[in-house]
């Protein structure tokens, strides 16, 4: 949703802008056919100028474009006992079966209500032309000169596109006379169109309180166009004031999207009726519209050149104090290296390798374009040593200037085997992680998902994942060298089970397996739901919310665990009678049958 709501505020921002200098400078001179084209140009302009590409300096080499798009640490490790992922087809994976879906942030939600306004407003508008449409056709029509002359009763006159609507008895000869030479302009100059293009761009940009005013000022516009021209055309000026002021308190049936000949703001028209033609040397104000547009470009779309702005720190030597390991504040084991490279420094994650390269923007700040709100404000003390950086302006990660990659020692194979073993997640019954020995280090295995992480040795009871030196394991040994837990990123303890083995299937006949299918909904989120039913000799649960499906074999008659994630149970309940009435997930999850 964030391209949307740049876009949308980019439009807007180039739309203010242009119609200000409508405003200041051209509103009132009597070039109104200018002033027509350049309120149309705004529009237009609004709409496809925040779509142009970004002008880039050929210094500018970026290194990856790939960006996290919230808080790095989401990436991280995860203790999966807690039933919080979702993700995953049946055939090779494992569902947490409790997270139902996923919340819409803040950002989809306002951008969901903006785009639902916006088609309340294209449909309000369709709705509109659709009546104007039902209206004239059910008048009496006659065609001259390529306009339909539409006779219908109770109504204001006016145009739209080549149909002129008019009451007849309400005027007479002259007036008639004047009325239709007056939409005839509307109808020659295609007004019709103009209003609704404003009426499309309206539903797009609803927004911006000023383009209510622009709307208005296009209509008047028009009038000011066709007053001009109906009166160089021979009628008397005077006359044709007091023709449009008395028709005017005729009648106030009217239709919207549609040039009226008696519209408001008529002491606006007469006034301007009055005023002398603009002299020729106001022309020199269009020819601001081209410096206009461009510093509206360069406003939302700002140079990513190797100019750069005063103090922004534009070389390699400049950029080297802020390289080095960053440790988030409060979560061991997370870091990140920051790496000067050319005019831009790049992240390093250091738990998934990923690279994310910055600009400056200032002395200690930087950007990436990708994402506007994944900004980097580094701190430095007296001395100008970098401390720290804040990052999406809450992450706190503190240099670390003692922190070195770890070295991988070697531990023979007698050493390994004595971490092999099934460990439990402390305070979360059930789930388990396997380790196992390979090669000169360890293999972590999660049951919750199969997925498994290689692990290298830096001392007899510590070590690091290859992939993420960041995920550390440090075990803990008794008197008499068993081991009997581990640490996982200094926080999370998994301890050793002796009395784990994996789970053996056992066959259940068909009939068995009917009585489990159903329905069931989750007792701490209503309306999320479930379907179980038996295929072969096991069942399948498919999560309603994603149709992901899960493989499930029974481990006694009202017991399951799921194939291809052992860790992931589940148990049933059963009535008296022999009916099941819930599931209990993850040994904590209840799910309540409901057919």
């Amino acid at each position: 949703m964030e391209p949307l709501v740049m876009y949308l505020l980019k439009a807007n921002v180039v739309m203010s802008i242009l119609f200000l200098f409508y405003l200041l400078l051209l509103k009132n001179d009597k070039s109104f056919t200018q002033n027509r084209f350049y309120l149309l140009f705004s529009l237009v302009l609004s709409m496809f100028l925040p779509l142009l590409p970004e002008l880039s300096s050929p210094h500018f080499e970026p290194i990856q474009r790939q960006i996290t798009t919230a808080n790095p640490l989401n990436d991280l490790y995860t203790t999966i006992g807690n039933s919080q992922i979702v993700t995953h087809p049946v055939n090779n994976a494992y569902v947490a079966v409790n997270q139902g879906f996923t919340r819409p942030s803040l950002m989809q939600i306002l951008a969901g209500a903006y785009l639902l306004i916006s088609t309340v407003l294209l449909a309000r508008s369709i709705i509109k032309v659709l009546k104007i449409s039902i209206m004239i056709k059910n008048t009496n029509k006659q065609f001259i000169d390529g306009i339909y002359y539409c006779t219908f009763d109770g109504t204001a006159p006016f145009s739209f596109f080549n149909y002129l609507v008019i009451n007849k008895e309400l005027f007479t000869d002259s007036e008639l006379r004047q009325i239709i030479a007056h939409e005839n302009v509307h109808i020659r100059q295609l007004h019709s169109i103009d209003i609704l293009f404003v009426e499309l761009v309206h539903a797009i940009l609803w927004i911006n309180p000023l383009l209510l005013y622009l709307k208005r000022c296009i209509k008047l516009n028009h009038e000011y166009i066709v007053d001009h021209e109906v009166i160089n055309s021979g009628v008397d000026k005077k006359n044709y004031q007091l023709s449009i002021l008395y028709n005017s308190l005729k009648t106030n049936q009217v239709y919207q999207l549609t040039n009226l000949y008696s519209s408001s703001k008529i002491k606006l028209r007469i006034k301007m009726m009055n005023l002398k033609k603009s002299p020729n040397a106001n022309a020199y104000k269009y020819a601001f519209v081209l410096l206009l547009v461009a510093a509206s470009y360069f406003l939302i779309n700002p140079l990513n050149a190797s100019v750069l702005p005063k103090n922004v720190i534009g070389t390699t030597q400049g950029l080297k104090k802020f390289e080095g390991y960053y440790e988030l504040k409060g979560k061991n084991g997370a870091l990140i290296q920051i790496i000067a490279i050319g005019k831009s420094v790049v992240l390093k994650q250091l738990w998934d390798n990923r690279k994310i390269d910055f600009t400056a923007t200032g002395p200690l700040t930087f950007s990436t374009k990708e994402n506007v709100s994944f900004t980097l404000q580094f701190t430095s003390d007296n001395a100008g040593h970098i401390t720290q950086v804040l990052a999406f302006g809450k992450d706190v990660w503190v240099k670390n200037d003692n922190y070195h990659l770890p070295v991988e020692v070697k531990l023979i194979a007698q050493d390994l085997k004595k971490f092999e073993g099934y460990y439990e997640l402390k305070g979360q019954k059930g789930t388990f992680i396997q380790i196992s020995s390979a090669g000169n280090g360890l293999v972590l295995k999660q049951l919750w998902d199969n997925e498994q992480i290689d692990f290298a040795a830096k001392s007899p009871l510590d070590f690091f994942a290859k992939t993420n030196p960041g995920f550390t394991l440090q075990f803990t040994s008794d008197n008499a060298g068993g081991i009997t837990q581990v640490l996982a990123f200094g926080k999370d303890v998994w301890v050793r089970s002796n009395n784990y083995h994996a789970p053996v299937e056992v066959k259940l006949t068909a009939q068995e397996l009917k009585k489990f299918e159903g329905k069931y909904e989750f007792t701490e989120k209503e309306g999320t739901f479930i379907q179980i039913t038996s295929i072969g000799n096991g069942l399948v649960l498919n999560q309603l919310w994603d149709n992901k499906q899960i493989g499930f074999a029974a481990t006694g008659p009202l017991d399951f665990f799921a194939k291809t994630a052992p860790g992931f149970t589940l148990q049933f309940t059963g009535n008296n009678s022999g009916g099941i009435t819930q599931v209990l997930a993850f040994g904590k999850d209840v799910w309540k049958k409901v057919n």
